[in-house]
Order: C-alpha cells, then structure tokens, then sequence
C-alpha cells in the first residue's frame, strides 16, 4: 500500500471542505431567494388585508391603517382594479352609519377626482403621524362607545410642505370593533417652504 503524504491529504480535505461549504451555501441562497419571492409587497398586503382575522385591535391602529390605505390611494402608483380594492378596504373600517350615507361607488368617484386632483397640483401625501394612544379621547353615551383622535398629515405640494391636522370619530361596534363614523379637517398654521 502507497503511503499518502500529510501535506497532499491535508490539501485534499481542504479542498473537500471548502467545496462542501460552497454547495451548502449555493442551496441555502437558492432557497432564501424562493422564500424571498414569495414574501408580499406591502401594497400587496394592502390589497389582500384580512379584515375578519386582523381587524385592527386599537382606535389608533383603526386611524393608522386607514391613512396607510389613504397614502397608497393617493400615491399615484395604483391600477384601476388595484384602486377598487383598496376603496373597498378603506370601507372595512367605516361605520354602517358613514356608509349608509356614502355609496361605494360615489365613494370611489370620488376618491378617483381628487386621486386626478392631487395629480394635477403636484400634491403628494409625504407622511402621517398618529396621536399617541394616551391622546385618544374617549366618551360613552349610553352604551355606546366613542373615541377621537388626532392625524397629523405632512403633504409635498410642488417644492413646499404643508402639515394638515385631521380629527376622527369612532364609534365601537357590536363586535367590539372600533369603526370610523367621520374625519375633518381641523385649523393648522403649520406651513414651511
């Protein structure tokens, strides 16, 4: 039998073992990038939100999704059908009483003039910030639950920014569940160029 020199075995090993880790690694990059493709785009949760497992826990997570689905509206970056679909979530979190008085399709009208409105003064929703939980006001009348809180939009109108507060209702629903009855616009002197 042939003796093996130490250093020709070592280098024999090495190079096994560094082949080894480069397969390993080819495998575990392959399989990371499967996962990765099928990991949803934020717009794509968005669009395929579960309403009836994830409904939002708390008035100011009821308040942030809506902006968050206000944002993406506005962005610009939205197909029709992608549009509609984000109009109907949007109207997940309304009350029965803001939606008996507004249609889904007068609604998406609407939300498709300022949508073009928006466009056309270079106006953009740049960022929002929703009160602090401590902030949230809240009533009860009768059994009825209501609470109120404040968002701070941020807007790019051309090469100036605007700060809009917004003030909303909320009414708790049946199923516990914290519904938006209205927003408005409150005073805000907030401007910088």
């Amino acid at each position: 039998m042939k003796k093996i020199d130490t250093k020709a075995f070592t280098l024999f090993i090495l190079v096994v073992v560094i082949a080894g880790l480069f397969y390993y690694t080819y495998l575990n990059d392959k399989s990371g990038k499967k996962q990765d493709a099928t990991v949803p785009s934020e717009t794509e949760k968005l669009l395929d939100y579960d309403f009836e497992n994830d409904y939002p826990k708390t008035v100011r997570e009821t308040v942030k999704l809506h902006n968050t689905l206000i944002k993406y509206a506005y962005s610009g970056n939205l197909s029709d059908e992608e549009l509609v679909k984000i109009n109907k979530n949007i109207r997940q979190l309304f009350d029965e009483e803001l939606l008996a008085n507004n249609s889904e399709s007068d609604q998406l009208e609407g939300l498709m003039n300022e949508i073009e409105q928006y466009e056309k003064e270079k106006k953009k929703i740049v960022s929002f910030t929703v009160a602090e939980g401590s902030q949230v006001e809240y009533n009860t009348e009768g059994e009825t639950e209501y609470a109120k809180t404040k968002v701070t939009l941020v807007m790019k109108i051309e090469s100036y920014s605007l700060s809009v507060d917004q003030e909303y209702l909320l009414r708790k629903d049946s199923e516990g569940r914290w519904k938006i009855l209205g927003w408005q616009t409150v005073n805000n002197e907030d401007e910088s160029n």
